[in-house]
């Protein structure tokens, strides 16, 4: 079995089969092969075949040459002869006639293609003299010039005629000298050879070996067919040698030369100053053809169906592309990069190997449209790409402010990315970019959009949305991002309380709980309703277990996050009853705390401020009130020391006490500070964190602190403080060193009257 090219990367290549054209160009090569076939002048036809790069030249002319090689009777023989392979080492004309001796040598094993073959090495080896004569002249100039200047000097110094005849003759002597030195062995051996050759048959001119060529040739049934493609590779004076090598040997009958080159190009290198390069093919190519304009709806067809093989090969990406948006921004802007067979190939075949790379374990990373649009940007529109991959924060920011930059600062770095567009692409890439990143469209001339856009565009994974942006431009999932799989894989597991929760906690394991807490919020929305008591369950067990610092002002803990997708999910219940007797039944079942504390401080605030957009009813409201005491009696009574190390053991102890018995919590705070230790542990609580930052600085610095009011809401300092003045501190943990620290220096800010203004 013969390897798969997976992605279509060896596409690019002409096809070498009618069966293989998709554009319904066959019937022109056919015709074409059978016009060349028929060839019986007494001259040379020259044929040109003329297209641009990617046009299908080469596609034309292997589909002609199929059909030649299918022909039964007085079948020509086809000759491809490539200059741009002997065009470095200087021997075009030289190994014209052999290549094509070798291959009549080849095919035609007659008596008369035996003797073709000899003659047209003869013919070879007569020019390749004539060439190596010259070449060496012409190589060896600087040496004799160097000879010449010192011989001159010589004959300057005498008027004798002997001296200048000698001087002339050891020119010449020490030309040959110099030559045969410095590229003797090359070329005394070639002519050599070939003057050996040359005697053998007999002294025969030039012109009589193309007499006897031309009579050899005339008698052929079928004609002698020379191919010679991508001349438009060719430098200016290699493409000369080349066609006054076919206008030089024009005279041979049952010749066709089939020539294929982009013509403005050739063109150009052959305009001379003297003779326009267009005039000068005139005279030499009889027949030249324009490759045919490849029908728009064929095209079309084909990208359309290599797209369409891309994208069946993930379910998920089928299920995530939207038709109608990859309709707008193919018609409206893509259209304009597909308007030859190679850029088709081109394009696909890199699309399916990064389209491979986002494959995800259960779901597709990206969403399809936006990659198929980026990819023709990074094909086409690669210095638009990078700009774009280097500007993440304008492109995923959703409105006006661009972390500081005035709205005509941003509109001109938008406008100076724009203007890195290819020539007369402007327009498209403009729409392009518009389509993609609905973010800057304000910048644009377009609509802005509200905030509540960016949960939709991270449910699709647009490329527009900054936990998306980066898989675009690095083909794999970022550090501290969650995969579209691993959110559709939460999504699967919010019917098993335990399975979701280990999940999650997982994630905490690898340092991307928060991040993934934020992303998964815009999918809320997907949770199944049935699977309410899994999920609110799953949320109160991992609720106690993760971080609940805030990072500054509009950083959330993952504590936070966990309280939005409860609170989030439970609204999407509309009946209060149904929605209270979840939570409360799930809070029962649950080791968890924290979350529906919050839940029920967002709901007493609610209440004193007389809002009506409360989550719970007045009865459920006070039952998870009692719940929440019953609780916290519990931990205080059966696992105290867990209790007291509880990241939320501060928050706990202002709602216990003002939902529950303050003389019971009081009490029980008293018998933890009995020891140096217990107030040590007691402290750490207590213990919290500020961050300031001042102009220059690089990052915040981070300051830790303890209000003693805040420990004074509940017992007094004295005692505590008593008790810690025997510690030892060199025993402590690094925690309990800052703790005491901090602490300390509380007192001593209350001794020196300075108040806790943190």
């Amino acid at each position: 079995m013969e390897p798969k090219d997976l992605h279509g990367f060896a596409s690019d290549r002409p096809i070498t089969k009618v069966e293989d054209d998709l554009l319904g160009r066959s019937g022109f090569s056919s015709d074409l092969a059978n016009a060349m076939a028929s060839w019986h002048g007494n001259d040379s036809l020259v044929v040109a075949l003329h297209g641009d790069w990617g046009s299908g030249k080469s596609s034309i002319k292997n589909m002609a040459l199929s059909r030649l090689t299918a022909i039964t009777e007085d079948k020509p023989d086809i000759i491809e002869f490539c200059p741009w392979e002997w065009a470095a080492q200087e021997k075009i004309t030289a190994s014209f006639f052999q290549e094509i001796s070798k291959s009549v040598d080849r095919k035609d094993k007659s008596k008369s293609g035996k003797k073709l073959a000899a003659t047209l090495k003869k013919y070879g080896r007569y020019l390749n003299t004539g060439e190596t004569v010259v070449s060496g002249l012409s190589s060896a100039l600087p040496t004799l010039f160097i000879l010449a200047t010192l011989i001159g000097v010589g004959g300057n110094f005498s008027n004798e005629t002997w001296v200048k005849n000698a001087s002339t003759f050891l020119l010449l002597v020490l030309g040959a000298w110099a030559a045969a030195l410095k590229w003797g062995k090359n070329i005394l051996d070639n002519l050599s050879g070939n003057f050996e050759e040359a005697a053998k048959e007999k002294e025969q001119s030039l012109s009589d070996i193309r007499q006897e060529l031309a009579a050899l040739l005339l008698k052929r049934k079928a004609p002698l067919i020379v191919v010679m493609d991508d001349l438009d590779r060719l430098t200016s004076s290699q493409l000369r040698m080349v066609f006054q090598l076919i206008k030089a040997n024009l005279e041979f009958p049952n010749v066709v030369f089939l020539l294929l080159f982009q013509r403005n190009l050739v063109e150009d290198k052959m305009n001379d100053g003297m003779q326009l390069g267009r005039d000068y093919l005139e005279k030499i190519i009889q027949v030249p053809f324009d490759i045919p304009r490849i029908e728009t709806t064929r095209l079309h067809s084909l990208l359309f169906s290599r797209l369409d093989k891309i994208i069946e090969q993930d379910k998920s990406a089928a299920s995530m592309f939207d038709s109608g948006r990859w309709g707008n921004i193919f018609h409206g802007a893509l259209i304009t990069y597909f308007d030859n067979l190679r850029s088709v190939y081109r394009y696909t075949s890199t699309l399916s190997f990064h389209f491979t790379l986002l494959k995800g374990k259960s779901a597709f990373e990206v969403n399809p449209v936006d990659l198929i649009a980026i990819e023709c940007l990074r094909v086409f529109e690669p210095d638009v790409y990078k700009e774009i991959a280097r500007a993440k924060e304008i492109f995923t920011k959703n409105g006006s402010d661009r972390y500081g930059r005035s709205e005509a600062a941003t509109v001109a770095l938008i406008d100076g990315i724009l203007d890195k567009a290819s020539p007369n692409k402007r327009d498209a890439v403009k729409k392009i970019v518009k389509q993609l990143f609905p973010t800057i469209e304000w910048a644009l001339g377009g609509m802005h959009y509200s905030g509540e856009f960016a949960s939709i565009w991270l449910r699709e994974m647009r490329v527009c949305n900054p936990s998306n942006f980066d898989k675009y431009f690095q083909f794999s999932i970022p550090s501290g991002e969650l995969s579209n799989s691993d959110l559709r894989e939460i999504l699967g597991l919010t019917s098993d309380s335990e399975r979701f929760s280990e999940y999650i906690l997982s994630l905490k394991e690898r340092g991307i709980l928060k991040n993934a807490l934020s992303q998964f919020e815009s999918f809320t929305d997907e949770i199944p309703l049935g699977n309410g008591r899994a999920y609110i369950k799953g949320i109160l067990d991992i609720g106690d277990k993760v971080d609940h610092e805030s990072a500054g002002f509009t950083f959330f803990s993952s504590n936070t996050h966990a309280v939005r997708l409860a609170v989030w999910f439970l609204r999407r219940i509309d009946d209060l009853e149904e929605r209270g007797k979840l939570l409360l039944n799930c809070f029962e079942a649950s080791s968890g705390i924290s979350v529906v504390e919050h839940i029920l401080q967002g709901d007493e605030n609610r209440r004193v401020n007389s809002d009506a957009d409360q989550i719970l009813r007045d009865e459920e409201f006070e039952l998870l009130k009692t719940e929440f005491v019953k609780k916290l009696d519990d931990m205080a009574i059966n696992s105290p020391d867990k209790l007291l190390a509880h990241e939320h053991l501060v928050s706990f102890l202002y709602r216990w006490k003002r939902w529950g018995d303050e003389a019971k919590v009081i009490d029980w705070l008293r018998l933890q500070t009995q020891s140096a230790a217990g107030c040590i542990n007691l402290l750490k609580r207590f213990v919290a964190k500020s961050s300031s930052q001042t102009m220059g600085d690089y990052v915040a610095k981070i300051t830790t602190y303890i209000k003693l009011e805040n420990i004074e809401n509940f017992l007094e300092i004295a005692p505590i403080q008593e008790k810690l003045r025997e510690i030892d501190k060199t025993k402590l943990d690094s925690e309990a060193q800052e703790a005491l620290r901090a602490f300390q220096e509380a007192l001593d800010n209350r001794a020196e009257g300075i108040t806790d203004d943190w």
